[in-house]
């Protein structure tokens, strides 16, 4: 049976739009982003990473490796500050943690990323899960810590 829009007997295009996948949809999913990221709604980033990681799969060359990674590290630490700021047990704040910022390392997929790039988001992680970790062992200075300049550099 021939896919709507498709002279009888004829195949569809391999290179066709999926329902829902066009420019409106991808304008429209951008908006809603931006407005959960403007709005600072962080029970919702793991949507816009989520997003960002299609996004960044789908045209890999709209972003500069570096900048698409410290911005997906932004928004995962904002969730992990968010759960320590509500106050939330510490094994639930490690736990989200360890999620967002697996140990295991950064699997490296753009062949553009320099060592340089690499260098400094795999500090840039590092420096940002020690000082949770260190939060979660002696968390009776918790407001100073939260108050210095930004756990994130570079």
């Amino acid at each position: 049976m021939a896919a709507r829009g498709t002279a009888p007997g004829a195949e569809p295009a391999a290179t066709a739009t999926p329902p829902g996948a066009g420019p409106a949809a991808l304008r429209l999913a951008a908006a809603a982003c931006w407005h959960v990221v403007r709005g600072r709604c962080v029970e919702h980033f793991p949507r816009v990473l989520q997003f960002l990681r299609s996004l960044r799969a789908a045209a890999p060359g709209l972003v500069r490796y570096r900048h698409h990674e410290r911005l997906c590290m932004g928004l995962n630490a904002k969730v992990v500050v968010e759960l320590i700021l509500q106050g939330r047990p510490w094994a639930q704040v490690l736990n989200v943690l360890h999620h967002h910022f697996p140990e295991s390392g950064h699997v490296v997929r753009d062949p553009k990323a320099t060592k340089q790039d690499l260098r400094k988001i795999s500090e840039a992680q590092e420096t940002f899960c020690q000082q949770v970790k260190q939060l979660a062992e002696a968390p009776v200075d918790l407001a100073s810590k939260l108050q210095s300049p930004p756990l994130l550099t570079q």
